[in-house]
């Protein structure tokens, strides 16, 4: 992306989330599942789109990072599944955004990640609310989805369902009172033992099934359709309990202001 774009355009280019953070059982990283997590922000806001919202550029910046990747690793054990966010495209869009702790980030090229303001957790628990209410939607789709995306190319669906899911537990977890830099930092192996702490096994248990059937179908060369079958059941149950627990939040706190954080 540095090749392609002018570096004093650039604020920063970010790693975070579960690549980031401990690995402590298979739950933290499934291969070709899990996304690794890289966060762009560009000095101005709208600098974005001249070089990444045109489908020749990002076809040139996907033939680059593919190049450079082969380059460095020309017999990889897997070939990482990158997701690419644009904070400033973030922070337009999507109310109540808060920045991932610094702890969970690596600066890859730029200044510092930004230290967000954590002081008024019920306004940003609201937010968190809304945002699994949101993610549920989704498992309205599933079925017809699951339906015609047989055999291996049931990997689409994964991946629609894995950036879903990945975030409920920490904000499940947040919703019951854990603190709001706390739970970002947790990895799903420690976010599912503190789900089952706090009572929430109900989410906890599939969403450990979940990771642990994308791991049983990865491991078959994504051809173990019963263990597909059974990620994108379990899957679909977190994202449904997620907004149970999320309503009964907002049903518990209807006083909590809806102001940004």
């Amino acid at each position: 992306m540095l090749a392609l774009t002018p570096e004093d355009e650039i604020r920063g280019i970010y790693l975070t989330g579960s690549t980031v953070k401990p690995w402590d059982s298979p739950l933290d990283y499934v291969p070709e599942v899990s996304d690794v997590d890289i966060h762009v922000s560009f000095r101005d806001d709208s600098s974005w789109r001249k070089h990444l919202d045109t489908v020749p550029r990002a076809l040139e910046v996907r033939a680059a990072i593919e190049a450079c990747f082969e380059k460095r690793c020309p017999q990889p054990l897997h070939h990482p599944r990158p997701q690419l966010l644009v904070l400033n495209k973030l922070m337009a869009e999507r109310q109540g955004f808060v920045y991932s702790p610094q702890s969970t980030v690596v600066v890859l090229h730029g200044e510092a990640y930004p230290q967000d303001d954590y002081s008024n957790p019920d306004t940003i628990r609201r937010h968190n609310a809304a945002d699994l209410v949101e993610r549920a939607e989704f498992a309205q789709q599933v079925p017809l989805l699951a339906i015609d995306r047989l055999w291996t190319h049931a990997r689409d669906l994964l991946s629609q369902l894995t950036w879903r899911i990945s975030p409920v537990g920490p904000l499940a977890l947040h919703l019951s009172g854990l603190d709001t830099e706390h739970v970002w930092t947790l990895n799903r192996t420690q976010a599912t033992a503190a789900l089952h702490d706090v009572g929430l096994a109900s989410l906890a248990d599939p969403y450990r099934a979940f990771y642990l059937s994308a791991w049983d179908f990865f491991l078959s060369g994504f051809t173990d359709t019963t263990a597909c079958r059974a990620a994108i059941a379990s899957g679909t149950h977190v994202l449904t309990e997620g907004a149970e627990i999320a309503q009964h939040w907002l049903n518990s706190n209807p006083n909590v202001s809806a102001e940004d954080t």
